[in-house]
């Protein structure tokens, strides 16, 4: 649901779970010339914990390491973002889509 919703707002993918030794990213994408790496969090419903609130530093740092290998070993130089898509299920669905959810230092 989360890629999808994305290829409809005009991300294109480029690579779904991509996973080295310093982490895995869900999704990989380019949008208006970045570089987009996409962490997708569900919840069962709006009552449930925000799983925004899930993503702590350790994880975060596992994301952007696995993002800076993925930069070096394709020798890519673009700028880039971290977006975060959360998707609510449930019997009517909703995705939230957080773009530069964090920086990388």
């Amino acid at each position: 649901m989360a890629e999808q919703r994305l290829v409809e707002l005009g991300y294109k993918i480029v690579a779904k779970n991509y996973f080295c030794k310093l982490g895995e990213i869900d999704l990989i994408a380019t949008q208006g010339g970045d570089l987009v790496f996409v962490e997708v969090r569900s919840r069962h419903s709006e009552e449930a914990l925000n799983p925004l609130f899930t993503l702590d530093q350790r994880k975060i740092k596992r994301v952007i390491k696995a993002a800076k290998f993925y930069i070096i070993n394709k020798d890519i130089d673009s700028p880039m973002r971290f977006d975060v898509v959360i998707v609510t299920l449930g019997p009517n669905p909703d995705i939230e889509i957080i773009q530069n959810a964090f920086d990388a230092p």
